[in-house]
């Protein structure tokens, strides 16, 4: 009977909770529509059908980790010797596993175990250089480094926390993958707001979305960390507007706290791009070559907070994140906590998932790229899994271009892809910078819209890439050059300076020489003086010995 009525009491307490949330629901889209009403809008883009399966987007499923582990590292790490482990080394979770070089950031172990391989390899699918892969087989015990939480963090000197941030190897976890630390570490001074970017616009991928209804308390904490280092004190979290029970979650948690506010945009692909996301909540225009900082505005993404709030509260370094595994037609849809360095295949497995039949495309539909080895790894940018049959990706002929302007309609950047096509193809340079292809977001509309199946976005980031190549190159020659001439101004100084030296020696050796005969002339003029001296005294004694032999005779005489 006791065990009925408490079966009774959690029901009626799961209907209550379920009405109030039907209620906060209904009461965020009157919200929604005041502040669509308001709100700016960006040129171009495009609304997707809805992608997301929003009801199974807020449970966080946790995923058996793998006997094996894949960790990439950049090749330049290795050749600058930055590795730090060895074969058939133990290692624990959070270990440094690789150290940071430049705009690298350093890379920890995902679990405890045993380091059984380190090799070298390309991923042509990916990228063009290549990586050094760090095998690790866990141990199954997941024992964690002595891990050294900041509570007291406003106790330290703000360069501390962000080498403590750069320490625990946190990137943008949007895509873009710049250190977080170096983008705190320029903002110092020059920003007075911070934009948490909660859009996540793409299609399938709803990882923000799950880290937003279950950490939301969590997120709020890494917001301060942020504002305490920055010395801000206005935050704006912007959320695209199907995200109610994210809404509701992240409204909850800013409740009373001053200097928060929280901005639902419309949902359109890319609104997450910080460009588009300054124009609608700003309604200001990011400048040619320039960033967010420019305008004092500082963008993260929310996973990127997250992951500082863990680094600095929990001393946790980035090990994990959440992925969306996801279909096509979105039946399938699920998040997993993934570390860092699981493989594809191993996600898969677990889901029952035939990766043979299926294509994985690894990050959204959109942006992300077609996975050709499935023993690639989740990386630290990695938010979406997506599999699809394989007949799906044959794609059509690529048709010549008929003018439609469709492209240039749906462009965010306000840019003239059809006209960037010709020139891209062309190999037109000069063409191609002087229609701004540098300030392509590479957000892919453009393809999706073309009805002649052009790939526009692979002509474009080839352009890009040699663009890239010949400023590289103008560069270089440019800063040599400069080396060159200062090197020829530092020639020329050394001889004008030799010249002095000798000229000022000769001028000293034709003084010493007329010193020299100077001094001569001088002794000469003694000795001649000092000889006429000795020959007048002689001749006085010759003149007194003579007269005193005269004397002499003179009184011999008289006697």
């Amino acid at each position: 009977m006791i065990v009925f009525i408490d079966g009774f009491k959690r029901n009626i307490y799961k209907y209550v909770n379920y009405v109030i949330n039907i209620i906060k629901i209904f009461f965020s889209y009157i919200e929604n529509i005041l502040i669509l009403r308001k709100s700016n809008d960006f040129d171009g883009g495009i609304d997707f059908m809805s992608m997301k399966s929003n009801q199974t987007s807020s449970k966080l499923n946790v995923l058996n980790t793998p006997k094996i582990f894949t960790i990439l590292v950049d090749d330049v790490v290795v050749i600058k010797n930055k590795i730090v482990v060895n074969i058939g080394q133990i290692v624990l979770r959070g270990q440094v596993l690789a150290l940071g070089y430049k705009n690298i950031a350093p890379m920890h172990s995902p679990v405890s175990g045993l380091i059984t391989q380190i090799t070298n390899e390309e991923f042509k699918f990916f990228s063009n250089k290549r990586y050094s892969i760090i095998n690790i087989q866990s141990d199954g015990q997941d024992r964690w480094i002595n891990r050294t939480p900041i509570h007291n963090y406003k106790n330290l000197s703000v360069n501390k926390i962000i080498q403590f941030i750069y320490n625990a190897g946190i990137v943008g976890l949007g895509g873009a993958g710049f250190l977080s630390s170096k983008k705190l570490k320029y903002s110092i001074k020059k920003v007075h707001t911070l934009v948490v970017n909660a859009a996540e616009s793409e299609p399938y991928v709803t990882s923000d979305d799950c880290l937003m209804q279950n950490f939301a308390t969590e997120i709020v904490q890494g917001c301060q960390i942020v504002m305490w280092i920055l010395k801000i004190k206005f935050v704006l979290i912007a959320i695209e507007d199907d995200k109610h029970l994210a809404y509701i979650k992240v409204h909850d948690a800013i409740n009373h706290l001053s200097g928060f506010e929280i901005r639902k945009i419309k949902k359109k692909y890319p609104s997450g791009s910080s460009k588009q996301l300054i124009k609608t909540l700003f309604d200001q225009e990011i400048p040619s070559g320039k960033h967010s900082i420019h305008l004092g505005i500082i963008l993260f993404n929310v996973a990127t907070i997250f992951s500082i709030k863990r680094a600095i509260l929990n001393g946790e370094p980035l090990t994990e994140r959440i992925v969306t595994l996801s279909d096509k037609d979105a039946l399938y849809q699920k998040n997993f906590l993934v570390r860092i360095g699981t493989p594809v295949k191993h996600i898969l497995l677990e889901n029952n998932i035939n990766f043979k039949s299926n294509s994985i495309i690894l990050g959204g539909p959109i942006t992300g790229f077609i996975v050709d080895n499935v023993n690639f790894p989740i990386l630290k940018t990695s938010n979406s899994v997506l599999f699809l049959k394989s007949s799906l990706l044959k794609y059509e002929l690529e048709q010549p271009c008929i003018r439609c302007t469709m492209c240039s309609r749906a462009c965010p950047m306000n840019l003239l892809p059809e006209q960037l096509y010709f020139y891209s193809k062309s190999r037109d340079h000069d063409k191609s910078k002087e229609y701004s292809i540098q300030e392509c977001i590479e957000c892919g509309i453009c393809e999706q819209v073309c009805p002649s199946n052009i790939p526009l976005l692979t002509y474009f980031r080839k352009e890009k890439l040699k663009i890239n190549k010949i400023i590289l190159k103008e560069n270089l020659s440019t800063k040599f050059k400069k080396l060159f001439l200062s090197r020829q101004s530092r020639l020329r100084s050394l001889e004008s300076i030799n010249e002095n030296i000798i000229l000022s020696n000769s001028i000293l050796d034709k003084k010493f020489e007329e010193n020299l005969i100077l001094d001569k002339k001088i002794e000469n003029l003694i000795t001649n003086k000092s000889q006429n001296i000795r020959k007048v005294e002689l001749e006085a004694a010759i003149n007194r010995a003579k007269q005193k032999q005269k004397l002499n005779k003179c009184l011999i005489d008289r006697q």
